[in-house]
């Protein structure tokens, strides 16, 4: 027998909530359609034993109604999905924006219609991209990877992108994977010079949240390791040397009329004595190149977009890799450093970036804080990358 919709369904669906006693006329305006014969065929409901037609459109009316107004923190798992199934069906334009809302954050995006992926792009372009959910980062990455094909140009998009997102150190670690620091494996909101790198990166290679965050951690850690111990904790050391397949170290092939050498040494075990972990590595002696500081104008216009930047700072007889950044190129054609510094990523002219951090040696001489010294630079392995 079909079962069809009777005059019941005429009513208003405010005169109906009223008379069940579920909501408010004023919360009755936010529920979606209610369509009996649609749920029916959703949900293949059928009548009770000698249950009249009339009495079984009622009865799944009402299971509808309560079902739409029970507050979403307070659905179970089977109801979420009877609701979600439900919705599903209802044609889009037709839902509120509260429905809508509701349901772009809560169907898993691989069930979105295009209509409803559009519009789920639609809302991460329009936040700031800091400010986007992993789901709406997932529907972006799928379209960028699709309307952004060099991988380059992606690196310098999703660097932009960020230009603002607020700046803070120590974000990341390996919690719940280990115990040692309680900071998560991603973090989309903030980030330090070498999160924004990372993350960037990652994004640019990535299709979905799945690639992107798989491609997250092989970048952060030794062979994908997630661990403490496995973590890229010296940027020239462990980060430059372990992401040589993204990565390689042109500093010399630039052809730059100076080339500083220096040697660091890398005390693992010392760095990790605190957490109780590590020991027994040995020390390592890091023999390692970068272009002075005013050596740089000299190659600054062989940098491709995507570079990525090693600020050597040093201080006495102590030199080291103490910030990075990544290159691009602005509407005048000049280089530019993108990077996440106090307060806020920023994207600045390279040269000015040099400029100014040579003026502020003067001041950090004086306070005996580590000088400004040059930049490493290492390129991007983009045709290696298939991109």
């Amino acid at each position: 027998m079909a079962w069809t919709v009777n005059v019941f369904q005429k009513f208003s669906v405010c005169f109906l909530l009223a008379a069940l006693g579920v909501v408010g006329l004023a919360q009755a305006k936010t529920l979606p359609p209610i369509d009996v014969s649609l749920a029916t065929q959703v949900w293949n409901a059928k009548p009770r034993a000698k249950e009249t037609t009339r009495a079984f459109e009622m009865r799944l009316r009402k299971e509808m109604v309560e079902l739409a107004s029970k507050p979403a923190s307070k659905l179970d798992d089977t109801e979420k999905w009877k609701l979600l199934a439900y919705l599903r069906e209802v044609p889009w334009q037709k839902l509120p924006a509260t429905w809508q809302k509701w349901y772009l954050e809560t169907m898993p995006n691989p069930r979105l219609t295009a209509e409803q992926t559009s519009a789920i792009l639609l809302r991460a372009e329009s936040k700031k991209f800091w400010e986007i959910t992993p789901k709406e980062l997932d529907v972006y990455l799928r379209w960028a990877k699709t309307t952004i094909p060099d991988l380059r140009s992606r690196v310098v998009h999703y660097a932009r992108k960020r230009v603002g997102q607020p700046y803070e150190m120590y974000l990341l670690g390996e919690f719940p994977f280990e115990l040692y620091d309680p900071q998560p494996l991603f973090n989309l909101s903030k980030s330090d010079c070498v999160v924004f790198c990372e993350h960037t990166y990652a994004m640019a290679l990535s299709a979905d949240w799945k690639e992107f965050f798989y491609t997250l951690q092989k970048i952060r850690y030794k062979d994908g390791k997630i661990g403490m111990l496995t973590r890229n904790h010296y940027t020239e050391a462990d980060w430059n040397k372990n992401n040589s397949w993204l990565v390689r170290d042109i500093t010399r092939e630039l052809g730059a009329s100076k080339i500083a050498h220096y040697t660091e040494r890398i005390d693992r075990e010392k760095f990790f004595a605190k957490f109780g972990i590590g020991q027994g590595i040995p020390v390592e002696i890091l023999e390692d190149d970068y272009i002075p500081a005013d050596s740089i104008a000299e190659i600054a216009h062989k940098l491709q977009d995507g570079d990525f930047v090693n600020v050597v700072r040093g201080i006495g007889g102590g030199v080291w890799v103490g910030h990075t950044g990544l290159i691009a190129h602005n509407a005048k054609g000049e280089v530019t450093l993108i990077h996440s510094t106090q307060p806020k990523v920023v994207e600045v002219p390279l040269l000015r970036y040099v400029e100014e951090n040579v003026k502020k040696n003067v001041e950090r001489a004086k306070k005996n804080q580590a000088q400004f010294l040059g930049m490493k630079f290492l390129r991007l392995r983009a045709e290696d990358l298939g991109n």
